[in-house]
């Protein structure tokens, strides 16, 4: 246990190195009428996600590390108040909070005295008892249009970078600064969606059909509208709502009252309905929840409106605030959201420059049936867009828009259409562009990527790399790539040629054909491929030494149908020779090293329901689905064909999926079962997957060798606990930190049959695995908000020459940015 107290120790001064000099603001908070002490009121850092409220006594006390200069204090039916404070200096202010009045006629209602029985608890109730009647999700069948704007303003800017020289002749853009919202903003980014919704719960179906869809400064509008469908989507009545990648509790929960605090501020008439307004706050700061007002019908007891924000406390990195608005009508006799605002404030580091994403959805045209007849159907899949959707022209826009761009929106197109021909951005975009994706852009073709251009390892000594292929300005349906490589100790020269063929972006239909000559690293499964400059600057042992050389000829055919479906073929011819300290002994040639010819061919069916993707021109970064994904696959190798030595045949089943659990983070999960028929030498066989880098790699055991096990039949499978702060957000001293805690485990099952042996044996340092390998990892991620530990533990039993966890031999450092 000494390692393993060792890495506690280590983890736990990294996490409090984050930590700098204090300010400290500690005081009460009362009424301003009547002196009492205020209870629950939130208090916040400006800028920052660090909130605290007061407690029964109406005391308060928070701190901070971070360069705050004020403190924000709120309470619903209250004045909101911001305060100066003085930075790294521990202080006390006291605070009185006037009422708000909400006028009904000739009455004056205040925030009802919280020392009273509260109505509000069995009137909640009731709203929950009632959401099966309210719930829009619950109607059969429905359809709308949606007209959708995502716009992106930079906030927070130093009040002297606008007159800085260094923006030259793109100056003129300050001038578009709006001061309208609480930080002074710049809007730069502006897209549109507009097409119709339609939805059905027997069978449950539901298709967004994009019918047109432009951003600033991108060439169409599909990735925007990806991302907020999958981050953005807000249903109340639903207990628990996935926003941003977190589980949030709604005010709505079936019982709402154990995590809320609910009062009644007001009963006022809306469109001459009869109406509860309504506040809600946290009962428990630092668990996902709201804070806000909402608006109940008191004869149906359904939403009418709500504004509301993300509570104080909520472990989200990067997010200074989250606050929405959404409303709702009495549409034949369901009610309906008709729009919804979202605002979110995020940035780096508390304080620093960051961004407004302002995202609107206006919502009209219902329609309702029991089920919608099969001929109203475009596509089985859940996001399609109409053909000719990036190319609708302006005045059909505003044909199209329900309601008018504002003067702002407008302003937004102009400025990126103004600035886009300017030289001087054609050359920002390739700086930025060569940066992000490590290509240089030079007109039709690319150069790179860069981090292929160098790096090292045991049979190449020094290796030289140069690619080249088409950019999108050539073609976005069409991409061949090429690269010559040179090392300078093998003396010898590598090169590849492949070429894409998008046949249709969505439902994807795609082709693709390669030949390579190039060294490989046999079972590696992480983040960089053999000839990756990261991959020998982190190696732990010196860089790769069981090499291969392969020359390989690949053609292949990508197609996705129905919903979530999609299959792959392939068909492949390898030539494998070892390199480095790998040898192929031949049984019958002691001295000999053999080449393995095969000729393989490959099917796949795949299962993602709900899948929705991030999507360039021809790369695309899948969002993931809330369901198990299922991938079943079959790989058969010919003899006899084009020289192909072995008959056999590999047959494995992926599963792979998430779990939320509300307040105690998620689980992340995968498994592989597979079995080969036939006999194959060792090379061509399961090699379990190796980890010899610095990096944690989660796919991969990361106390194994490459080649260390070898299987024919295999069950493997990970399972990862990320508690998003579960238990350290209510350490007080470590809760400053925003550390998250993760806890795994990872094993196989496998067995080796020897018959394959008899083709070649087995080398030194290589086993057929009968039994069972484990590992866990213990792990703080969010370190600086990207930075995770590990400490990876062998579970079974480590022989002579395995690497083992003891001393900081299981330390491993990896990069996980998320919210």
């Amino acid at each position: 246990m000494k390692q393993f107290t060792a890495f506690i120790v280590f983890i736990c001064v990294v996490g409090f190195s984050v930590l700098g000099q204090t300010t400290t603001v500690s005081g009460r908070v009362f009424d301003g009428v009547s002196g009492d002490a205020l209870p629950y009121v939130n208090v916040s850092f400006q800028g920052s996600s660090i909130g605290t409220m007061t407690n029964v006594k109406g005391e308060y006390l928070i701190e901070t590390e971070k360069n705050v200069g004020r403190i924000n204090i709120s309470f619903m039916g209250y004045s909101s108040q911001s305060i100066s404070i003085q930075r790294q200096v521990s202080q006390k202010i006291d605070i009185a909070l006037e009422p708000k009045n909400f006028e009904l006629a000739a009455a004056e209602v205040r925030p009802d005295d919280i020392k009273k029985e509260n109505p509000a608890k069995p009137l909640m109730q009731r709203v929950a008892d009632a959401k099966p009647l309210n719930n829009p999700a619950l109607i059969p069948a429905l359809s709308y249009d949606f007209h959708e704007r995502l716009q992106i303003d930079l906030n927070d800017i130093p009040h002297n970078l606008p007159n800085r020289k260094l923006w030259g002749a793109f100056g003129w853009v300050w001038d578009a600064l709006d001061s309208s919202d609480a930080r002074v903003a710049l809007p730069m980014f502006l897209s549109e969606t507009i097409g119709t919704v339609r939805t059905q719960n027997k069978p449950r179906r539901s298709e967004k059909r994009v019918e047109a869809a432009r951003a600033t400064w991108l060439e169409d509008g599909q990735s925007t509208s990806s991302i907020s469908a999958e981050y953005l989507k807000i249903n109340l009545y639903e207990n628990q709502l996935l926003l941003l990648n977190k589980a949030f509790t709604s005010p709505l929960h079936d019982r709402g009252n154990l995590h809320y605090r609910y009062y009644i501020l007001d009963t006022l008439l809306i469109n001459e309905r009869p109406t509860f307004h309504m506040a809600f706050v946290p009962r428990r700061r630092g668990e996902m929840t709201f804070e806000g007002e909402m608006w109940i019908d008191t004869l149906s007891l359904a939403l009418t409106m709500v504004e509301a924000k993300v509570s104080e406390g909520s472990n989200i990195n990067y997010i200074r605030a989250l606050r929405w608005k959404q409303n709702y009508e009495l549409i034949e006799n369901h009610w309906l959201l008709v729009r919804q605002e979202d605002v979110i404030d995020m940035s780096m580091t508390g304080g620093s420059l960051g961004i407004y994403g302002r995202n609107t959805n206006v919502l009209t045209n219902f329609e309702f049936a029991q089920k919608w007849p099969k001929e109203v159907w475009t596509s089985k899949r859940d996001m399609t867009f109409a053909k000719g959707s990036n190319d609708v022209l302006e005045t059909q826009w505003k044909l199209m828009r329900p309601e008018p761009l504002s003067a702002i929106e407008e302003d937004v197109y102009a400025m990126a259409d103004s600035v886009t021909s300017m030289r001087q951005y054609k050359f920002l975009t390739g700086l930025v562009y060569g940066l992000g994706t490590g290509n240089v852009l030079l007109g039709n073709i690319e150069l790179g990527p860069w981090y292929y251009g160098y790096s090292r390892n045991f049979v190449e000594g020094n290796r030289w790399r140069l690619g080249i292929e088409t950019s999108n300005n050539f073609s976005r349906t069409f991409l061949p790539k090429a690269f010559v490589a040179y090392g300078t100790k093998d003396e010898r020269w590598k090169y590849g040629l492949e070429v894409t063929w998008l046949q249709r972006k969505t439902p994807r239909l795609e082709w693709y054909v390669s030949h390579r000559k190039d060294i490989e690293q046999m079972g590696m499964l992480g983040f960089f491929n053999q000839g990756n400059v990261f991959n020998s600057a982190l190696s732990i042992e010196g860089g790769q030494q069981n090499l291969t050389e392969v020359v390989k000829t690949e053609a292949s055919f990508l197609a996705e149908f129905g919903s979530g479906w999609s299959a792959f073929t392939e068909l492949r011819h390898r030539k494998v020779t070892p390199r480095g300290l790998l040898v192929f002994p031949l049984p019958t040639d002691p001295d000999g090293n053999a080449t393995l010819n095969t000729a393989e061919s490959t099917l796949q069916i795949r299962y993602a329901h709900g899948e929705k993707f991030v999507s360039g021109a021809f790369d695309r970064v899948s969002l993931g689905s809330r369901f198990p994904i299922v991938t079943l696959t079959t790989t058969q190798a010919w003899k006899g064909i084009a020289g192909s030595q072995y008959r056999y045949g590999r047959y494995t089943l992926d599963l792979e999926g998430k779990i939320r659990m509300g307040p105690m983070g998620r689980i992340r999960w995968n498994t592989t079962s597979g079995v080969y028929s036939g006999t194959a030498p060792f090379a061509l066989m399961e090699l379990q997957p190796a980890n010899e880098t610095i990096i944690s790699i989660q796919p991969s055991f990361n106390l194994l060798r490459y080649f260390e096990f070898v299987t024919d039949k295999w069950v493997r499978g990970s399972i990862e606990w990320h508690g998003e702060g579960a238990i350290l957000n209510h350490i007080p001293f470590i809760r400053r930190a925003e550390l998250r805690e993760v806890l795994g485990i990872k094993g196989v099952y496998g067995s080796w049959d020897t018959r394959h042996e008899e083709l070649i044996s087995l080398p030194s340092g290589t086993s057929g695995l009968n039994g069972v390998y484990g590992e866990a990892v213990v792990g703080l991620e969010n370190i600086l908000h990207f930075i995770r530990i590990d400490y990876h533990i062998r579970l079974t039993e480590s022989l002579d020459g395995m690497r083992d966890s003891s001393g900081w031999g299981g330390l491993r450092i990896g990069i996980a940015v998320e919210l």
